[in-house]
């Protein structure tokens, strides 16, 4: 049998042809496997540089969480030099707008290690409002509470540190979530919760909830603390030795409030002062045209006692209405009133003949460990308008009492409240 010789050049032939394939999908291959290469790289230096950002974002945050009175606006606590890491560095600049609470900061990530030429980069976006628990909820009490009247309603969000007890019927917590960070017991019949309901114990009782029930009590709220210390660095007017009356007056143009029994007048700032009371009590009373807190200290079991009114004559708290020229009890027209007791709150109305209503705006923060207090006419009513920290125990005021959650306090908010950072908006690119 005669074996079959190969033809010259065949193998060659074959070699070149499998070259031709294979080389241009060697090429393919190594084009994509680069071109991948390169897009992971890059993709990671784009993360780095938007965590640069971030991380520039997260120092602003936990500084405005570990001082919720200062630092929010002023330039020296909020300037940042140039910040260097292993694998880059960040630029930050901040616009601070102090009327409306807010903060818009903007970040810069860079990743590389030449600031002139970098690698990568990403720019953060963000504004922060600052928020006062004082304002943001209509009711927040520090401990434990049982609610025994019938047929009252609570407007605005509603926060109890403690265990609540609904024993009273045709009870409503309207405009806003009802938060207790304890056991909720419900006896009464018809109780409703215009929203959602957060407890952190247990449930007992059948309340009606319109949203959704959470056994779930939020850790990130944080009962607010008064410091006495900034009020004292920061008042306006310091009022001591001698218990005063300040009846405040609201002109078109001007606001000043005068104290009763002297000759002294004093101009309100309308961007907001803080009038300190010493050791000393104090009443309060007028129309009120811009923004004030009205804070006591004291050292005497006796004193650091705000009241809100007269007995012997109509003295509302009410705010200046700019539109109309008379009176209104929104603070959403720019004035606003905060009343910040050591030692107790009293809401006093006209008791003498003839007895009237008994009108009050404002946030109302009594530091010692009484209820509000509130006494008036016996067919009299009273309307609180704002927020409070304490219940309110009456005596008169048999026509009943309206307590309306003002939202006009968030967007005009009284000076020197304790504000927690809210990020609104966060946006990279």
């Amino acid at each position: 049998m005669k074996l079959l010789r190969s033809r010259p050049g065949l193998g060659l032939i074959m070699v070149i042809l499998v070259s031709l394939f294979l080389l241009p999908t060697f090429i393919y291959l190594s084009w994509n496997a680069g071109n991948a290469l390169r897009h992971s790289l890059q993709e990671r230096r784009q993360s780095e540089a938007a965590a640069l950002a971030s991380q520039a974002l997260v120092d602003y945050m936990r500084q405005f969480s570990q001082d919720y009175y200062s630092g929010h606006y002023d330039a020296a606590s909020l300037d940042r030099n140039r910040a260097l890491y292993e694998a880059g560095f960040t630029e930050v600049s901040h616009e601070a707008y102090p009327a409306a609470h807010a903060l818009y900061i903007e970040a810069r990530g860079r990743y590389g290690k030449d600031p002139a030429a970098p690698l990568a980069g990403k720019k953060l976006s963000a504004a922060v409002q600052f928020i006062s628990d004082l304002t943001d909820y209509g009711t927040l009490i520090n401990g434990g509470f049982t609610i025994s009247a019938s047929n009252v309603t609570y407007y605005g969000k509603w926060w109890i540190t403690g265990n609540l007890s609904i024993t009273g019927s045709n009870v409503r917590f309207a405009g806003g979530p009802l938060i207790v960070g304890g056991n909720l017991s419900v006896s009464g019949s018809n109780v409703r919760v215009d929203g959602d309901l957060y407890y952190g114990g247990s449930l007992s009782g059948s309340p009606a909830v319109d949203g959704t029930a959470y056994n779930f009590y939020p850790s990130d709220l944080v009962y607010p603390v008064i410091r006495e210390e900034y009020y004292r660095a920061n008042y306006a007017y310091r009022i001591a030795g001698t218990d005063r009356a300040l009846r405040f007056d609201a002109h078109p143009s001007s606001s000043t409030f005068s104290i009763i029994g002297t000759t002294i007048t004093v101009p309100v700032v309308e961007s907001g002062m803080i009038v300190l009371g010493e050791n000393v009590n104090l009443t309060v009373y007028g129309t009120v045209r811009g923004r004030v807190t009205v804070a006591t200290t004291n050292t005497g079991g006796s004193k650091g006692r705000i009241t809100v009114g007269q007995s012997s004559a109509e003295s509302n708290l009410l705010y200046y209405n700019p539109l109309t020229g008379g009176t209104t009890t929104s603070a959403a027209l720019g004035s606003s009133i905060a009343l910040i007791a050591s030692n107790g709150i009293t809401l006093q109305g006209k008791t003498s003949t003839p007895a009237q209503d008994h009108t009050v705006c404002g946030v109302f923060f009594n530091r010692s460990s009484a209820n509000i207090s509130a006494s008036g006419g016996s067919t009299r009513r009273l309307s609180i308008h704002g927020t409070r920290n304490k219940p309110i125990s009456t005596s008169g005021f048999g026509g009943g009492t309206t307590m309306t959650y003002d939202t006009g306090l968030n967007s005009n908010p009284p000076p020197g409240l304790p504000e927690r950072p809210v990020l609104v908006t966060w946006y990279m690119r």
